[in-house]
């Protein structure tokens, strides 16, 4: 006997037999069918429901090593009300969640270097908090704008024993052929103070100087904020020395200056 026939059978045998034995052969002959059927449709209304209440960011940060990923809801709460950002068009995203160890590279580490190379990749990132040996680390991959891009001399000067500097010098060593053949045969030259400071950094995590009394061409980066008011409420960090750095190629510098300075309290 064929389905069709097995199907019309039963039909002839439920016939007259009410709403419960109907629903008995239903069940039993489509239960796995209806529960998949289900599942789609729950999929497909969340899925279209995410799609249609998502927005674009007006403005993410990130703060990476922060004490608390409860921090995000109070710095997006304040900043917003701080910038008068517009919540109806645009989302505003501080993501405090993010946890960074140089001396593991276990797979959170990876995850968080993988998204905020993502986000760097699609010009989403404006700004990056960090801990002062994170902040270092990536500062010396060319993470950061140059500051004075974009603040004016006299806010530099008000801000020069916060500033944090990377030396252009050794960021330019970083991108030369010399370099790039310490890479692949492991030697270099003694004598040259950059490819010494690479050597340390790439063999013992030894991180490059921050002194720009010591640098042959200091570019200040970051602002070190370990007295924020905003950060201190938000219990984002906690004995340590956070720096907040522009990503060099954020496309909302204008809003990513005005997070510094409510960073700063101004």
């Amino acid at each position: 006997m064929s389905v069709h026939e097995e199907i019309r059978e039963q039909q002839k045998k439920l016939k007259g037999q009410g709403f419960k034995a109907h629903w008995e052969y239903f069940w039993e002959y489509y239960k796995i069918h209806t529960i998949v059927a289900i599942c789609v449709i729950i999929f497909l209304v969340t899925l279209i429901r995410d799609i249609s209440s998502s927005k674009p960011y007006g403005f993410y940060a990130v703060a990476i090593n922060s004490a608390s990923s409860a921090a995000q809801d109070i710095l997006e709460k304040e900043f917003v009300e701080y910038s008068a950002f517009d919540t109806t068009d645009y989302d505003c995203m501080i993501d405090t969640s993010q946890s960074y160890n140089l001396h593991l590279i276990d797979e959170v580490t990876i995850a968080t270097s993988q998204k905020i190379m993502a986000n760097m990749a699609a010009s989403e990132l404006d700004v990056m908090i960090a801990d002062s040996e994170i902040f270092t680390h990536y500062a010396n991959q060319e993470t950061f704008m140059d500051l004075r891009t974009v603040l004016s001399a006299s806010e530099l000067e008000s801000l020069k024993d916060r500033l944090f500097y990377v030396d252009q010098g050794y960021l330019d060593f970083l991108n030369t052929d010399e370099y790039q053949n310490y890479v692949s045969t492991g030697e270099f030259d003694p004598s040259n103070e950059y490819a010494v400071m690479a050597d340390a950094y790439n063999k013992d995590f030894i991180l490059p100087n921050t002194d720009p009394e010591k640098m042959q061409s200091p570019v200040p980066v970051g602002i070190k904020v370990e007295d924020s008011a905003a950060l201190e409420r938000a219990g984002a960090y906690i004995g340590s020395t956070p720096i907040a750095g522009l990503a060099i190629n954020t496309t909302r510098p204008e809003m990513s200056v005005q997070f510094l300075h409510y960073l700063l309290g101004e």
